[in-house]
């Protein structure tokens, strides 16, 4: 068994019981400790029973247990294994007397907790209420976060939804309805299954202590992804006989805004003051010039267990390339270019991927990859022809171009405050029975109320100065988004996020001149990877697009950063530095996924034309150590004449000579 382990991992495997912290760097095998350090219990004289295996997915126990039983026998499959809640849920099952809880409660899955909160909702916001309120779907958001994060309503909405800070009260008000429904009818979600888990094991005692003999070792998997609540109840289950190991890698936590908390790992030792500390650095993933590039990176931050990341192997390999682009466009263009390129290399597109801070960086290069058939599927986020708001602002622009268009007019009215679909229909008729005209007509709002008649005037007055003939698809695109601006602050709380999407829709409008050839280009041929061939050689010839959080545990030959610069890697709302390091961490996850090859982009515009800096991330390495190499797009050679050589290339246009060609 253990010569299948390097020095560092069979450490861990022959470690003594106690308090055992495993530092896992990038791809450096901790499964497979994992897995090695689960047998070697059980085949040692452990019971299988009493080792409980606390994992973030139940399929990530599964095939931890399963590759265990491969290696020892099937006494493996007795571990108890599997994620926090589902561990919370049977516990609560046993002792939810404890806390005045029947036993025999409801779990509401994420429907079941938005229709509780709108329940509650309904309670506070009547419908004499002036003031606008978050939705349902926003409110158990907030609420969750609250939980996850561990800090006050107050703080979240200065933080996330400033907008609503003045009805702080209010929205603390339906909280605690929230509450007092989920008690009224023994309904649990899935924040309450931990918080109820720790309340009992931090008041009884004997509970805790009936706990150590059922569970005599504890290990837990992904450690830098606990949250504060579920790392506390990992400890106090560990807290009668110590023997806890927890694997992790401090440098790979980036879901802060989940709750996951850094400290969870660095203050392991100060919990258990006997911690044995094991680092794992031998990287059996990517190419050592990768490497030193994360390495360097991760040596700049101010607080984190200092790792050295060796490759295992000393292959030939090419150093991280840093692009300079002129904007984000450009950016777009190359990135598909090169893919092209790679593929008739030899590299396949399955084995290749584009990270990116957040899901609209990578609108522009989706638009890109349609143009050039390259089949892709993206991860984090939709697609950018799928977002609602997009398909809103489509909506209108297909309206420009064809009044016909029924469906688009039937999704734009619906947009408009006191418009529902009975009076969407009939002003729908009666602008196709007046060939589109309105003003004309002294009987065209017979029946309907005024509150309908004004908002349909408003939105008609912005269509009819539109005409996709006398202007630029930029000025009927940048007037429609005048009128629609309201209405998406109005319908979402989160505006501001998407209104990043529909600049990507604005850069996109300024290099076509007709509305039509536009509106084709965007909704043309929008090509995903399970929708190439139908054999099962191309089933996954994908192209991954990803935003670097669903990157995490991934890996491929080729990856490709888009956009490290200032302002999105770091993000430009980072406030503290704890965020700062936590963005850091996400740019060294977002290396550490390129086995052979990494290219990083720089665009020198961003998308509204302000001049963008390289990432300090980069920018603040040691430039004598040249961790990467910076490159410059190619010029395109530009053709001074663009007429065809008339002697080479001599007309043919005889109807004769078409036939012929055609017809033998």
């Amino acid at each position: 068994m253990n010569q299948e382990l390097n020095d560092a991992q069979r450490q861990v495997v022959l470690a003594e019981k106690g308090p055992i912290l495993v530092v896992a760097g990038a791809g450096t095998g901790k499964t497979n400790t994992l897995v090695h350090k689960l047998a070697h219990l059980v085949k040692n004289g452990t019971n299988p029973e009493s080792i409980l295996l606390l994992t973030f997915t139940r399929r990530a126990a599964k095939e931890m247990l399963g590759r265990a039983s491969g290696i020892l026998d099937n006494r493996m499959m007795s571990v108890r294994g599997g994620t926090f809640h589902s561990f919370c849920h049977h516990f609560l099952r046993k002792f939810a007397s404890v806390i005045s809880l029947d036993s025999n409660f409801t779990i509401l899955d994420e429907e079941d907790t938005i229709g509780f909160v709108g329940m509650a909702r309904e309670q506070v916001v009547t419908t004499g209420t002036k003031v606008r309120f978050p939705k349902k779907e926003t409110l158990a958001e907030i609420f969750s976060a609250c939980f996850n994060l561990q800090i006050s309503l107050e703080k979240y909405l200065q933080k996330e939804y400033p907008m609503f800070l003045g009805i702080t009260k209010e929205i603390q008000e339906i909280k605690t309805k929230f509450a007092d429904l989920k008690a009224k009818h023994n309904s649990l979600d899935f924040d309450d299954l931990l918080e109820f888990t720790r309340k009992i094991l931090v008041s009884d005692e004997r509970i805790r202590q009936k706990m150590s003999t059922t569970y005599d070792y504890i290990l837990v998997d992904e450690y830098q992804d606990t949250n504060k609540i579920q790392a506390h109840i990992a400890c106090l289950l560990a807290s009668i006989h110590q023997n806890i190991l927890v694997v992790g890698d401090d440098a790979q936590c980036i879901y802060g805004f989940r709750g996951a908390s850094v400290h969870n790992m660095l203050d392991f030792p100060k919990i258990f003051p006997n911690t044995q500390i094991i680092q794992l650095t031998k990287n059996y993933r990517s190419v050592q010039p990768v490497l030193n590039l994360a390495n360097a990176v991760l040596e700049k931050s101010s607080e984190n267990y200092k790792k050295n990341l060796i490759a295992s192997t000393q292959k030939h390999s090419f150093p991280p390339y840093l692009i300079t682009v002129e904007s984000f466009e450009e950016e777009a263009e190359w990135i598909a270019e090169k893919l092209l390129e790679l593929y008739e290399e030899g590299f396949p597109f399955s084995q290749m991927a584009v990270l990116f801070r957040s899901g609209y960086s990578s609108h522009l290069l989706e638009v890109q990859l349609n143009a050039k058939k390259i089949p892709y599927r993206k991860f984090g986020g939709k697609r950018f022809l799928d977002l609602a708001h997009v398909k809103d602002v489509i909506a209108y622009l297909k309206v420009v171009e064809n009044p016909r268009d029924i469906l688009s007019w039937n999704r734009i009215l619906l947009l408009e405050e006191q418009i529902g679909k009975k009076y969407s229909q009939i002003l729908y008729k009666r602008l196709e029975s007046n060939q589109f005209q309105w003003k004309n007509d002294a009987n065209f709002f017979l029946g309907l109320p005024e509150s309908t008649k004004q908002s349909f005037s408003k939105l008609m007055e912005c269509l009819d100065t539109l005409s996709p003939f006398q202007q630029s698809t930029n000025q009927v695109l940048e007037s429609i988004l005048t009128h629609y601006i309201p209405l998406l602050e109005a319908n979402y709380d989160d505006s501001e996020k998407r209104k990043q999407d529909l600049d990507s829709l604005l850069l996109l409008s300024k290099n076509e001149t007709k509305l039509s050839d536009y509106l084709s280009n965007l909704i043309l041929d929008p090509l995903e990877g399970k929708e190439i061939g139908n054999s099962d050689e191309l089933k996954d010839e994908y192209l991954t697009l990803s935003t670097i959080h669903s990157a995490k545990g991934l890996e491929w030959k080729v990856v490709f950063t888009m956009q490290v610069v200032e302002g999105n890697l770091p993000n430009h709302r980072i406030r503290t530095t704890d965020e700062l390091e936590e963005e850091r961490r996400l740019f060294y996850v977002a290396i550490t996924r390129a086995k052979d090859l990494l290219f990083l982009t720089n665009p020198a515009f961003n998308d509204k034309n302000r001049f963008t800096s390289v990432s300090r991330f980069l920018s603040d390495l040691d430039k004598e150590s040249k961790l990467y190499e910076s490159l410059e797009p190619k010029n395109k050679p530009k053709s001074e004449n663009n007429e065809i050589d008339q002697e080479n290339n001599p007309p043919s246009n005889s109807f004769e000579n078409i036939q012929n060609y055609f017809l033998n």
